[in-house]
């Protein structure tokens, strides 16, 4: 199942509760138990899903999740915050948000594209019978990026050039327009925002060479102490190993070379909010991105690379990931 870090969590609630005491309130009562201390430090995206839905209800406005822009901070990131706030430019600081997003959630990839027309973020959720992500997390989430995007480089109005929603179509509000740009598509396969190249060239304010290396000399070692004690993040690098080596995946061979059992596997991922076919979707569709934009590979080659030994199985898959066939996903990048 998705699921968010307990302070990126926090930063969405505050933000939802904005100005509006009986809004606040609620959320605060709601959302009580979900942050309180000793809570998991990752908090079931369903679990907030109706603190979302009752505090666009309370407040009469199905466009709350845009109310983060303006409670967006490195400290909603963690320790992902602080190399974020001394990246050199704003196109590092998507990919570093790209390349780290678990810190931040679960249950979905984030990319980095280069493209003529700008530089493209984009999120697409990973295992088969995901239900749809809400709209007012979609907006959260923009709104939040965006709004870190501004902060990190002040004075410079910082919107997308394009946005790209998976939500249907609905009025476009200023608010909306505030977070988006004036370009906004609804009810598409992915969301993204695409960037101007010159907005990605900025320089980040606070950016410092000798702080990010100590910036990111810590995160690293942040994300090495959380990998030993979140199966999870084994499990992914135990894929990602046996995928490179052309050797098959499966839960049973996985096990075997963590030294678990294949229910002790399957127990513990179920407690970090995992199973073991959606880390395999996730390893499978970070890696056909990376192989289908910056390879020369067939595609018939990186099918079997990433694990399908029918091209058709990945065809299917591609059509579900990128909303799209492989050969077509790879002529637009």
């Amino acid at each position: 199942m998705p699921t968010v870090s307990r302070a990126f969590a926090s930063a969405l609630i505050t933000a939802l509760g904005g100005a509006e005491p009986a809004v606040r309130d609620l959320c605060q009562r709601l959302a009580e138990p979900l942050l309180a201390t000793g809570a998991p430090a990752f908090i079931p995206l369903a679990s907030l899903d109706g603190v979302f839905d009752q505090a666009s209800l309370l407040s009469s406005d199905p466009g709350i999740g845009l109310r983060a822009f303006d409670h967006a901070h490195p400290s909603n990131l963690g320790p992902l915050g602080y190399a974020v706030m001394s990246s050199p430019t704003i196109k590092s600081v998507l990919v570093s948000l790209a390349e780290h997003h678990h810190l931040v959630g679960t249950g979905f990839c984030l990319f980095v594209e280069e493209r003529k027309d700008g530089v493209r973020l984009v999120g697409v959720p990973t295992g088969t019978g995901q239900g749809e992500l809400s709209r007012v997390f979609i907006d959260a989430v923009a709104a939040i990026t965006v709004g870190l995007l501004c902060w990190l480089v002040p004075g410079r109005a910082i919107r997308p050039v394009r946005a790209e929603l998976s939500y249907p179509p609905c009025a476009v509000t200023a608010n909306a327009r505030r977070v988006y740009g004036d370009e906004i598509h609804h009810g598409a396969a992915q969301n993204a925002l695409l960037f101007a190249h010159a907005d990605a060239a900025l320089t980040v304010a606070s950016h410092d060479p000798a702080l990010h290396a100590v910036h990111s000399d810590y995160l690293a070692r942040w994300q090495v102490q959380v990998g030993g004690d979140r199966l999870s993040l084994k499990v992914r690098g135990v894929i990602s190993e046996q995928l490179s080596q052309g050797r098959p995946v499966a839960l049973a061979l996985v096990a075997e070379a963590l030294g678990l059992s294949s229910q002790r596997l399957s127990r513990g991922l179920e407690g970090e909010g995992h199973t073991f076919l959606r880390l395999l979707d996730e390893v499978r569709l970070r890696d056909s991105h990376r192989l289908l934009r910056n390879s020369n590979l067939s595609l018939k080659q990186i099918a079997y690379q990433v694990g399908f030994r029918h091209q058709s199985a990945f065809n299917k898959a591609c059509e579900r990931w990128f909303g799209m066939g492989p050969g077509r996903y790879r002529e637009l990048g």
